[in-house]
């Protein structure tokens, strides 16, 4: 009785062994097959300890020698690995148990899943190896094999050694630390590998461990040995059974959480040619032919390059990936002009300003969260300062930009483009796609990664760091003209008003005289990269910051001639208090939120639902989310808002997906007419914070006001409401009493 509960003891350890590298091949067996075969492993996982209750009663009983100290540790370090499993795959199920209706949390569970399944590869081979003596031992008494043979010893030797090389290789080739610490969040499959191949190699990273345990084992119950004839006492050994787990875990959630440890790169500094400097440039020549751009020459004076003027393409070929519509290609030429190698500091701004508006706080940050009419007010600031002729002349909602004026404003639309680009023509000034190791940016995504998700051998730049802050200003290399973070870090504020390009504006061009958003360009620490391409163009109200925005400073190297006058077009907001949220939900997140607002103001509520839904699949609502953004998408609305007219104000509600909006609210913000209505979006996210969706929502609703919009980290936490009445305070949208 008793061997053949051992016998089938060891056949559920065995049938939960094979059905790991199963477990580990999704992608190969899709969502379904999966859930299934990990239900059947919680089965398993279940009667595994239903048949070993005896360990769990004498877990405080009996000496604790090193060897059963260690194979302790490590079976309670499985244990809470297995519950993270069975806890994050429940929450993600489509399938099996899709009928607890689990909502939220969704990309968390699938870190939690990812984290825990490489982990678990690890701890349940090792945990095989530490028993294995006893699978030996079984084996030998149920096929009556002799105790001792040389040769099945040797072989099995050979045999464990092949595979454990193999494994080590595997383990390399498939950088298996990166996920092991989180440094990937992506499930990489290499989809011209057979799936023979990618079942051998889990095998082997299994007997590797396997193997390392039996011997680390082997090697315990020596030292086990000599402990007992030092008299060394078994306690010791039973604390450490019950603190390794505590501080592995402890410094697993350290090592997920630290910074990066490697320095920013440092710009050397370039040398000023007296020939080239500021105060004595006489180059009043026209833009120079196309091509000559390419020729520069690196002149620094106060931090300021002197960039030379030329022809270029501006806007991006119709075959650039994730190009939109509005970066029509045109040719146009600027004339010389002085830029700031770097972003201005916070410093810089509180010695001129005497505040500072920056969500991050450090002198050699960036300055952030300022608005357009505060970049402006910084440049007449700065330059009053320095006893120059002040740029901009401010009178109500008109701008007036005095061309000759020598102080510092913001560069053009087309400055800005011709800087970043440098003479290059390719989606980033660095000719390649541009990586988190050369820029500060939502380092998980790099260029088309949305077309790469779950297979990236086509990615030139593979998943990288994200910092979630701004970096000192003269982080990374330079581009080849000397203008640093022209990608990422912060994105910057131009002079020109939101439009499409006019074709006849061909030397130095400055945008329409009037719009109702203002553009910036370049793209900030939370953007994913097809946000950074030098062609790329984002834009919100003159009056709004955000966390992720900022300045650099250019002055004239060429006097100019005559003045621009910009006026702010489109109505003020009507009056009025009728309010409507409006919200499109696909994990639940954003609906709870919606609903947390609607408890607190009483308003209509209106979710956007689809025709044709989006799937319930995590894996497949990612690629349909990033398709539809891809061919910009219009997805058709199944229900309407009834006479929407009586609004005033749309409180707008959207989960962030794939750095912007899912197209369903394009669809909304389409349907109806927003003029003169207030929009207030919120955004739940899972670390992007808003990305670039509300450049999204400013350009597709030009003739609305926009409020003061609030992100929620997925569902929120226990301070959401109080956050969310202190929101509702800041735009004065009333409560219900």
């Amino acid at each position: 009785m008793k061997q053949t509960k051992q016998i089938f003891k060891r056949i559920v350890d065995l049938a939960m062994l094979v059905l790991l590298p199963f477990l580990m091949a999704e992608i190969l067996t899709g969502q379904e097959i999966h859930e299934w075969l990990g239900t059947v492993m919680l089965a398993l996982f279940f009667t595994h300890h239903l048949l070993n209750l005896s360990w769990w009663k004498g877990l405080l009983k009996g000496k604790y020698t090193p060897s059963r100290a260690s194979y302790t540790a490590l079976d309670l370090l499985l244990l809470l690995d297995m519950i993270a499993l069975c806890v994050s795959g429940i929450m993600m199920s489509g399938f099996v148990f899709r009928f607890l209706h689990l909502n939220g949390g969704m990309i968390l569970a699938r870190q939690l899943h990812l984290f825990s399944s490489y982990w678990g590869l690890i701890l349940m081979s090792a945990h095989l190896g530490m028993h294995m003596e006893q699978f030996f031992s079984l084996f030998r008494k149920m096929f009556r094999l002799s105790e001792k043979s040389i040769v099945r010893t040797w072989a099995l030797r050979i045999v464990a050694a092949g595979l454990s090389v193999y494994g080590l290789y595997a383990f390399i080739a498939q950088h298996m630390t990166d996920y092991l610490f989180l440094q990937t969040h992506f499930v990489l499959f290499d989809e011209t590998k057979a799936a023979a191949a990618y079942f051998t190699e889990t095998v082997a990273m299994m007997c590797l461990f396997a193997v390392a345990a039996y011997y680390i084992n082997k090697l315990l119950c020596k030292a086990g040995q000599k402990s007992e004839r030092e008299g060394i006492s078994g306690r010791i050994h039973k604390v450490v059974a019950f603190i390794i787990p505590i501080l592995v875990c402890a410094l697993v959630a350290v090592g997920l959480n630290l910074p990066s440890q490697s320095e920013p790169w440092q710009g050397n500094s370039i040398e000023t040619t007296e020939e080239n400097s500021r105060g004595t440039t006489e180059n009043t020549t026209s833009p120079s032919e196309p091509g000559e751009a390419d020729r520069q020459t690196v002149s620094v004076e106060d931090g300021f390059v002197l960039v030379h003027g030329g022809s270029f393409a501006m806007g991006s070929p119709n075959d650039e990936p994730w190009r939109s519509a509005d970066e029509t290609r045109h040719t146009v030429a600027v004339s010389d002009f002085y830029m700031s190698s770097y972003e201005v500091r916070q410093s810089e701004y509180v010695r001129i300003m005497g505040e500072n508006p920056s969500n991050f706080s450090g002198d050699d940050l960036p300055v952030e969260n300022v608005s357009w009419l505060d970049a402006i007010a910084f440049c007449n600031a700065l330059s009053e300062r320095e006893n120059l002729t002040p740029v901009y002349t401010v009178d109500g909602g008109t701008v007036t930009w005095d061309r000759s004026a020598g102080g510092y404003r913001l560069p053009t639309e087309a400055e800005w483009e011709y800087a970043c680009r440098a003479g290059t023509t390719t989606p980033f000034n660095t000719e390649t796609s541009i990586s988190p190791e050369e820029s500060n940016y939502y380092g998980h995504y790099p260029y088309e990664i949305e077309n790469n998700y779950f297979s990236q051998d086509n990615l030139s730049t593979k998943p990288g760091e994200y910092r979630q802050t701004t970096v000192a200003v003269d982080s990374f290399s330079p581009n080849v003209w000397g203008l640093y973070n022209m990608h990422g870090n912060v994105s910057e504020w131009v002079w020109d008003y939101y439009g499409e390009y006019n074709p006849s504006e061909k030397d130095d061009p400055a945008g329409p005289e009037t719009g109702t958003r203002r553009v910036y360009r370049g793209g900030g620490w939370n953007d994913f990269a097809k946000n950074m391409r030098s062609a790329y163009r984002a834009a919100l109200p003159e009056d709004q910051g955000s966390f992720n925005l900022g300045i650099r400073l250019v002055r004239n190297a060429v006097n100019g001639t005559g003045s621009i006058v910009s006026k702010e077009s489109g109505g003020e907001a009507t009056d009025g208090d009728r309010v409507l949220i409006a919200f499109f939900s696909w994990g639940g997140n954003t609906r709870g939120i919606a609903e947390e607002i609607q408890s607190q103001t009483g308003a209509d509520l209106f979710e956007i639902e689809l025709v044709t839904p989006y799937s319930d699949d995590y894996d497949t609502v990612l690629d349909q989310a990033q398709h539809d953004q891809n061919i910009q998408a219009r997805p058709k609305i199944k229900n309407q808002v009834e006479d929407f007219e009586q609004y005033d104000t749309i409180i707008l509600g959207y989960p962030n997906w794939w750095a912007s909006i899912p197209m369903p609210i394009a669809s909304f913000l389409e349907e109806y007419d927003f003029s003169g209505k207030t929009i207030i979006p919120f955004c739940s996210h899972g670390g992007g914070r808003f990305g670039q969706s509300l450049t999204a929502i400013a350009k597709l609703a030009p003739d609305a006001v926009m409020g003061e919009p609030m992100s929620i980290h997925y569902s929120g936490d226990d301070a959401l409401p109080q956050d969310i009445s202190d929101w509702l305070e800041l735009n004065q949208i009333p409560t219900a009493e």
